[in-house]
């Protein structure tokens, strides 16, 4: 029993007393009124009826004479903070167990006690082993220690700080595959004042997708100063690297399995998933158009005007709006949908033809064997374009099928000068180093270089 039991038990005494507290009684008057409170059946703090022996009520009356309201209160156990049924080396052992290995429940703890013989099979239950260990600060499956501290924060001001995740629904037919397939739901949520900037199903998870999702949410609702996102690929892809660069954004990825690290988007996971998604009439909603229209509906419609407990009764909308003057508008669309491009630097191939994504595009052929820098879109996979100097060349796929019946344009090559014979052909080297070892070569070498009969020993002299 806690502080809070003892001081419910002592409010249930005194309303039991409370007619024979308030009253001034003469000798012999208290035993009858005693008497007849015994008589009765009460409903105490715990909603448990009870009836107390008129002796026991005398003991409470003048304790409460004596010691006011505290002396109504039961006393503590003696021997609290110890365990009746383990003893001090068992209770050692226990903690010993827990803090050798973190991931041991009690009931794992109570086996192997069991099983190394300390106690006996049946002896004690699991509850006294859980409460030594939630009194040691030991409970859960980590010890306290080894749980990092979490604080309630927030960011400064609307825009300051974007939190972006994805989540999955429900499975819809896709049409492109003609086969049933998993809707994922990419979205982002401003910390301020949890609006969200733009919220998209579709098929598949990846960094194109998101992509796609923020180009939106930025176009809506301003450039933030920062994102805090996951480490799944979709989120840590160099285009989104670069695009950030360019807008001055600052990435930061929470830990790894962390989910709790981005609680804000996961809470709204959890009550769109509880709201909307789990009651879906997947009857009726049979594409992705369909599943965004409704999801667009309650969140335009139920969770940005819903008051919030976390935003002190506000809105969503009413928090965002009074912020309005720190968020970072785009002011030319024209010129974010330029910061949504990239480049990279690839060889073309000795067809004509260079490859991006897996994909064959066709170039010009005099640019054959050379390295070129190609422009693509972060956000239509098919817009890519060739950088020839301050020209801008858009690329085709290339039509193999097609090119079989293209004319070719082959120029006849220009005069060469007349080349050197040296006399050196490998072919023929490889075949008289066979048929006449380098031995004989030799000699007939040396042979050559020896003076002949009208020459005076050691060669030619002038």
């Amino acid at each position: 029993m806690n502080d809070d039991d003892r001081t419910k038990e002592a409010l249930f005494r005194h309303a039991v007393l409370g007619d024979v507290l308030s009253r001034k009684l003469r000798w012999g008057e208290l035993r009858p009124w005693l008497v007849e409170l015994s008589q009765k059946t009460f409903e105490d703090h715990r909603g448990s009826p009870r009836r107390m022996a008129w002796g026991t009520l005398e003991e409470w009356y003048y304790k409460y004479r004596r010691y006011g309201f505290e002396g109504l209160k039961p006393l503590a156990r003696s021997d609290q903070g110890s365990s009746r049924c383990l003893s001090p080396e068992i209770e050692q052992l226990a903690i010993d167990l827990k803090r050798e290995d973190p991931g041991r429940t009690a009931s794992l703890i109570l086996r192997e006690l069991e099983l190394s013989g300390r106690i006996n099979r049946g002896q004690i239950s699991v509850y006294p082993i859980q409460r030594l260990l939630r009194r040691r600060g030991l409970s859960g499956p980590r010890m306290e220690v080894d749980v990092a501290s979490r604080l309630r924060w927030e960011a400064s001001m609307c825009g300051e700080l974007w939190q972006a995740d994805a989540l999955h629904g429900p499975v819809l037919l896709n049409p492109v595959t003609g086969r049933p397939q998993r809707a994922i739901l990419f979205g982002l949520l401003d910390d301020r004042s949890r609006i969200i900037p733009y919220l998209e199903a579709g098929f598949g998870e990846t960094e194109l997708r998101f992509l796609t999702v923020l180009y939106n949410a930025i176009a809506r609702r301003g450039i933030p100063r920062r994102f805090l996102l996951d480490n799944h690929a979709s989120f840590t892809g160099h285009d989104l690297r670069v695009l950030c660069a360019k807008l001055d954004i600052q990435i930061v990825h929470s830990r790894p399995g962390d989910g709790p690290g981005k609680g804000k988007i996961e809470r709204f996971w959890r009550t769109l998933r509880a709201h909307l998604i789990n009651r879906l009439d997947l009857k009726t909603v049979t594409t992705l158009d369909e599943l965004n229209l409704r999801i667009w509906s309650y969140v335009e419609t139920q969770y940005h005007t819903r008051p919030h407990a976390s935003l002190s009764g506000k809105t969503p909308l009413e928090v965002w709006e009074s912020d309005a003057e720190d968020i970072r508008w785009v002011a030319d669309h024209s010129r974010l949908e330029e910061a949504f491009f990239g480049e990279v630097e690839r060889l073309v191939r000795n067809d004509s033809t260079v490859q991006w994504r897996s994909v064959f595009y066709e170039v010009p052929p005099y640019l054959r064997r050379c390295k070129v820098r190609l422009r693509y879109s972060l956000l239509d996979t098919r817009r890519v374009s060739l950088l020839d100097g301050d020209t801008e060349i858009p690329l085709r796929v290339v039509n193999p099928v097609a090119n079989a019946h293209r004319s070719r344009n082959v120029s006849t090559q220009p005069p060469t000068e007349e080349k050197p014979k040296t006399g050196l052909n490998a072919p023929d080297l490889i075949l008289q180093n066979l048929i006449r070892p380098a031995t004989d070569r030799k000699e007939d070498l040396c042979a050559d270089n020896k003076p002949g009969k009208d020459e005076p020993q050691g060669g030619h002299h002038e």
